[in-house]
């Protein structure tokens, strides 16, 4: 009988194991749930972008210069925008729709909130110097660039700006991954700083960019498929993206640029205004939607001015323009740019593989993607750089600083996505901050933290192989469920039929402490198990949402962040792939009996179960939870 019920147990684990979603799970890369395209179906609920208030309408200064000199302030776009409005005629969201079709024909408004009384009715700080005459020669080549392509008005000669205007200062930075200069105009400089009327995206206003782990979801798909196909990948990048934008003319009468005495409105979106990256991606959004739902174009993802996907090598067509086959996916994609006026050029269209793909080496027949060694080695010179020595005394550095460093680590992300716990601190120290120049303590904590993170960057290969996102929990090597409760923490592997408990530290702690404790316990027995090798792919079950949650998104309020960097320290060490996954309750009840230190209803339950005391990580417990 005894023999009868232990069956009966593990055949029903196994089974609850197995009617489990066989879709891709989340893991501790944090994916979001995946349709055709993140950027494609963004389009489907963003909210409609908005006109100017009526307080900037109502602004006699501005609107009084408005007429005088309309001469100056155009609507300038290549956009074809009746076509582009008859494509999206079936659109689902359609009051989206008509706000960038009006933004296209009208200008757009980025956002601003232009009532505060303290902000004068004119302002000029433009006054700062160019670095070296290099620079003075390139800002007056882009703009004599500008005016002939009609983005920046006439110029004329003033010693001061008419009512209404503002202008901020200009400078100039290479761009990225090139030894060429950009032209730039800072809105965030000053005390009334054109980004300063802007508040920051809200996380429904943000727009969806696709990734890499979203380009290898689709990799997978094919590759489940039709796994002995060889493929090619496809970037095409749009020719000076956001300038194609049109602002608006009560927008473009702030964005003066001078030069002395010279003057000049800059028409169109810059890069560099605090929303400027939301209106290119939202139009960019519904040109993507085309691309998907209309044309057929099936995988295609948008990440800013690029766009890239896969195709089946060999499978290329002419594309006359350009004199050169390119892949199918590609040519469509670029005829339907075609159709709308979008420009781009023939040396930015690339394919192959392994291709460069938002700053990555990316192979699709090696399922590869890789940082390399030059870019890993930068990366963590600035980490280390911006960290200063581990013992050394605090220090403090602008908010600007801040943000650069953290997105360059967000990209990161893309090849190293354990690594999140790295940037908790950062978070913490930015939260509720907006003035760039601000200064932050780095503080011991938050350098610890970061020389963390540099040291896995530093002695990692640089690869992630993205058939790490495609297995499903009946694959697992090893499965362990685990519980907690305020008398203990207990787990048990269903395999070895081992089963382990320990009482609560001496620390203090809420039971979603001990939840997450007790699943990363699990995760280092599994590591240092010397009755069986170390396994490759490992579940562990909880029924605590929050805590499945924490592990899969690995971001965590201050206090938890230590379980987590635990955690991945021995996933690295010993190349486990994980996956956290929830269970009800009531099929948890083993681990459950071992937590409450039941051992006779865990045993009536599997009675082979041999049962064993254990000891958490002491590194995870450096920090207590109030």
């Amino acid at each position: 009988m005894q023999l009868r019920t232990h069956l009966c147990q593990v055949l029903f684990l196994w089974a609850y194991c197995l009617c489990l979603p066989r879709t891709p799970v989340k893991t501790g890369v944090s994916l979001r749930p995946h349709a055709i395209g993140g950027a494609a179906d963004w389009s489907l609920t963003a909210a409609p972008l908005p006109s100017p208030p009526e307080n900037e309408l109502n602004n006699a200064a501005a609107q009084q210069t408005l007429a005088k000199y309309s001469h100056l302030f155009k609507i300038v776009t290549p956009i074809n925008v009746d076509k582009l409005e008859s494509l999206l005629k079936d659109h689902p969201n359609k009051p989206f729709v008509d706000s960038v079709c009006r933004g296209l024909r009208e200008g757009f408004w980025p956002s601003a909130d232009t009532s505060d009384p303290e902000y004068p009715v004119t302002w000029d700080n433009s006054k700062r110097e160019l670095v070296s005459e290099e620079h003075r020669l390139f800002v007056e080549e882009q703009c004599e660039k500008e005016i002939a392509v009609r983005r920046f008005s006439e110029p004329w000669e003033a010693d001061e700006l008419y009512p209404g205007m503002y202008s901020m200062p200009i400078g100039v930075v290479p761009k990225p991954n090139s030894d060429k200069l950009r032209l730039v105009t800072d809105h965030s400089a000053g005390k009334f700083s054109l980004n300063s009327m802007i508040a920051k995206p809200e996380h429904d206003d943000k727009v969806q960019l696709d990734n890499i782990h979203d380009l290898g979801h689709d990799l997978l798909q094919v590759c489940r498929h039709l796994p002995h196909l060889e493929l090619d990948l496809f970037k095409s990048d749009v020719a000076e993206a956001y300038r194609l934008m049109p602002m608006h003319p009560t927008w473009q009468i702030k964005q003066v640029v001078s030069i002395g005495r010279k003057c000049m409105v800059d028409c169109c979106n810059v890069f560099g205004g605090r929303r400027s990256g939301n209106i290119w991606c939202a139009f960019m959004s519904l040109v993507l939607w085309i691309a998907v739902y209309v044309k057929g174009i099936r995988d295609l993802l948008g990440y800013s001015d690029d766009t890239f996907s896969w195709e089946y090598r060999g499978n290329s067509v002419w594309y006359a323009p350009y004199s050169r086959y390119l892949p199918r996916k590609q040519r469509n994609l670029l005829s339907l740019w075609d159709e709308l006026g979008i420009p781009h050029r023939a040396e930015k269209q690339i394919s192959g593989s392994p291709i460069p793909i938002i700053g990555f080496d990316v192979d699709a027949n090696t399922m590869s993607v890789t940082l390399s060694n030059e870019r890993r080695g930068k990366l963590v010179s600035a980490i280390r750089d911006f960290a200063g020595p581990s013992m050394k005394k605090r220090t403090h550095r602008p908010l600007q600083q801040f943000q650069s460093l953290t997105g360059w680590i967000q990209w990161a992300l893309n090849v190293y996505p354990l690594l999140r716990p790295g940037l908790s601190m950062m978070y913490h120290k930015m939260c509720g901050k907006q003035q760039r120049h601000a200064l932050i303590e780095v503080s011991v904590t938050l350098r610890k933290e970061l020389h963390w993170l540099a040291d896995h960057i530093e002695n990692s290969s640089g690869v992630f192989m993205l058939r790490s996102l495609s297995w499903r929990p009946e694959d697992a090597d090893l499965v362990i469920f685990t519980d907690a409760c305020f008398d203990g923490m207990g787990f048990w592997s269903l395999q070895q039929l081992l089963g382990f408990q320990t009482h609560l530290p001496a620390v203090a702690g809420t039971i979603f402490y001990w939840e997450c404790l007790a699943v990363l316990s699990a995760i280092h027995w599994a590591a240092s198990n010397t009755d069986v090798a170390i396994p490759h792919r490992l579940v562990v079950y909880c029924d605590n949402t929050n805590t499945v949650d924490l592990f899969n998104s690995l971001h965590a309020q201050l206090q938890y962040n230590t379980l987590l960097k635990s955690a991945v320290d021995i996933l690295l060490q010993s190349d486990i792939d994980l996956r956290i996954l929830h269970i009800p309750g009531e099929a948890n009840g083993v681990a459950d009996a071992l937590s409450r230190w039941d051992a006779e209803h865990a045993l009536r339950l599997v009675p082979d179960l041999q049962i064993a005391p254990f000891e958490p990580p002491p590194d995870a417990l450096g920090v207590p939870v109030q």
